[in-house]
């Protein structure tokens, strides 16, 4: 019976070690709560857009990206080759749990469509949610 307790008590010091360890990233000691990340874009021309590749105005306005997660995040805007600068850098590249962040477009004066992909990152890259942006050309009349 002695050897018992001891053995119990054993598996349970091991346990709460191991628990302790990750008590930083846990609300409750003792439970797990997952990762989750989300993040919905509208503009500030009041337009709001949903999936995974959305067309902007050709117009300058300035993209709203509101993000919802329980862990820290990262946010990157990388353009297309040779069409850098059009969307700026995130507003904050990084940060943790909910925020809202914004990149400023410039007008979309060329004679072609212009392609962004806009990231952002939970944790140390265990979710990752990306959203093609379109900006096409203006049509000459």
């Amino acid at each position: 019976m002695r050897k018992k307790q001891l053995v119990l008590l054993s598996f349970l010091a091991i346990g709460s070690f191991f628990c302790g360890s990750c008590e930083k990233d846990i609300k409750t000691p003792g439970v797990f709560e997952p990762l989750y990340l989300d993040f919905s874009v509208s503009d500030t021309l009041g337009n709001q857009y949903t999936g995974d590749s959305i067309i902007i105005p050709s117009t300058a306005n300035m993209m709203v990206f509101k993000i919802t997660t329980n862990c820290s995040w990262s946010a990157k805007c990388q353009n297309k080759a040779g069409l850098s600068g059009w969307m700026s850098i995130p507003s904050s590249p990084r940060g943790g749990g909910d925020a809202t962040i914004t990149s400023t477009v410039s007008n979309n004066k060329t004679k072609n469509d212009r392609k962004v992909y806009y990231s952002v990152i939970a944790g140390d890259s265990a979710i990752v949610k990306t959203v093609v942006i379109v900006q096409p050309h203006v049509v000459a009349n």
